[in-house]
C-alpha cells in the first residue's frame, strides 16, 4: 500500500504547467491584437477619418432620412445621387447624378461642415427616392470613384 503515495507528489507540477502556458497564450493574443490597433492606427486608411472623432462615420448606409435641400440642388427622383461637397476639389467620374457644391448650408445640412467651419471634403449618397443613405468626409472623392460607385449601386 505503500506503493500508491510515491507518484502523487509529481501530480501537482502538470497543473501549474497548464496555467503558466494558458497565460502565455492569452499574453501574445494581446500583444497580437494591439500590433493590429497600432498598424491601423498608423495605416493610410485611418488617415481618411475626420480628425474629430464624432465626426467619423461608419462606411455602409447608416442613414434613412428625406435628403435636404433636393429642389435647390437639382435631385431629380428616379436615381442616385452623389452630392460632392469641397472648396477645391474634382468630382468622381460615375454612373449617377453628381452636384458638386461649396455652399456652407449644403454642407451643414448634411453634416459636412466641421464645427471649425472647413466645408468638406466630402460626400454624401442619395438613393433614388431621394433619401439620405451615407455621408462622409473623404480627402480626394474623385480618386475613390470604385468605392463610391459600389456604394451608388447600392444606392439604385
Amino acid at each position: 500500500m505503500a506503493d500508491r503515495t510515491a507518484g502523487l507528489t509529481g501530480d501537482a507540477d502538470p497543473p501549474v504547467r497548464r496555467a503558466a502556458g494558458a497565460t502565455a497564450s492569452v499574453a501574445v493574443v494581446l500583444a497580437i491584437a494591439v500590433a493590429g490597433v497600432v498598424a491601423y492606427l498608423t495605416s493610410s486608411a485611418h488617415g481618411l477619418h475626420d480628425p474629430v472623432h464624432a465626426l467619423q462615420q461608419f462606411d455602409l448606409f447608416y442613414l434613412d432620412q428625406p435628403a435636404p435641400l433636393a429642389e435647390q440642388l437639382g435631385l431629380q427622383p428616379g436615381r442616385p445621387v452623389l452630392v460632392v461637397v469641397c472648396e477645391d476639389c474634382q468630382a468622381p467620374d460615375v454612373d449617377a447624378q453628381v452636384r458638386v457644391t461649396d455652399d456652407p448650408d449644403v454642407a451643414r445640412r448634411y453634416g459636412l461642415l466641421t464645427a471649425e467651419g472647413r466645408i468638406g471634403p466630402g460626400y454624401a449618397v442619395v438613393d433614388a427616392t431621394g433619401t439620405l443613405r451615407y455621408r462622409t468626409f473623404d480627402p480626394a472623392p474623385a480618386a475613390h470613384s470604385e468605392e463610391i460607385a459600389v456604394l451608388l449601386d447600392a444606392a439604385r
